[in-house]
């Protein structure tokens, strides 16, 4: 199965859930360079895209997922390291995401809860006001 496909899959049950946006497969294949991924086995565990904003070295965490039969083993821990690192090799000096879930895990994590106003300004305006996601900053040392 190819990396789109994976993506695909493992997201898929978040998506029913609401907790991540759709995707499909052209889109995650025309920004596969995005994804940070970590595998064991050859078999897709863990997955996090990373989207340059265009404005302000800023960088948008997206579609984070690790696989249920995986959570809370350490796996987030070690996708938002890699995160970071692919965050600084491309010279952001933030990273933020949008999330209705998970709030305590961006807290826990460093990230600083910010408002709409503090998104780079093409951001804003695609903010999906209906969803009323919460938004978190973090800062790329």
């Amino acid at each position: 199965m190819d990396k789109a496909s994976q993506i695909l899959t493992l997201i898929q049950p978040f998506v029913d859930e609401g907790k991540i946006l759709p995707r499909d497969k052209r889109e995650i294949e025309r920004h596969i360079d995005d994804f940070v991924l970590l595998f064991d086995n050859n078999q897709l565990i863990a997955c996090a895209g990373l989207k340059d904003c265009q404005e302000g070295a800023m960088g948008e965490i997206y579609s984070l997922a690790v696989a249920q039969n995986l959570q809370n083993t350490g796996l987030s821990s070690q996708l938002l390291s890699k995160i970071l690192a692919q965050a600084k090799q491309r010279q952001f000096s933030k990273i933020f995401a949008l999330t209705k879930f998970g709030t305590d895990w961006f807290i826990k994590h460093g990230f600083t809860q910010m408002q709409i106003a503090d998104l780079p300004s093409k951001r804003q305006q695609y903010f999906n006001h209906e969803r009323n996601s919460s938004i978190f900053f973090k800062e790329v040392n």
